[in-house]
């Protein structure tokens, strides 16, 4: 079973934070911006606390749409976790769609 979550930054710290029913094995983290930021914005995504991220998730200063944004950490994230995103660099933008694509860990 796949999972998608998606949080929306309008400038606001405040972003919702997503419970996982089940364990899941990250896939893909897409970042989207209206216009360009004008310098690099960096996201992370913490399951419990801790980055599931190799480095930041970043979308270039020059772009609006970064499809492949992250590498992920070995691992997933386990069942009851608290899944959260935090802005690390707004990078100048005002705005973004951070997506979470996840498919369900076998048991």
């Amino acid at each position: 079973m796949q999972r998608i979550l998606t949080w929306f930054f309008n400038g606001k710290a405040e972003m919702p934070a997503y419970y996982a029913e089940q364990g899941y094995t990250p896939e893909s983290l897409r970042l989207y911006s209206v216009g360009a930021p004008g310098k690099a914005c960096k996201v992370d995504i913490r399951a419990d606390g801790v980055s599931i991220l190799e480095n930041y998730a970043e979308l270039s200063g020059q772009q609006n749409l970064e499809e492949l944004a992250g590498n992920f950490k070995g691992g997933g994230i386990d069942e009851g976790s608290v899944i959260t995103c935090h802005i690390i660099d707004t990078g100048g933008m005002a705005s973004l769609s951070i997506q979470l694509d996840m498919e369900a860990s076998e048991t």
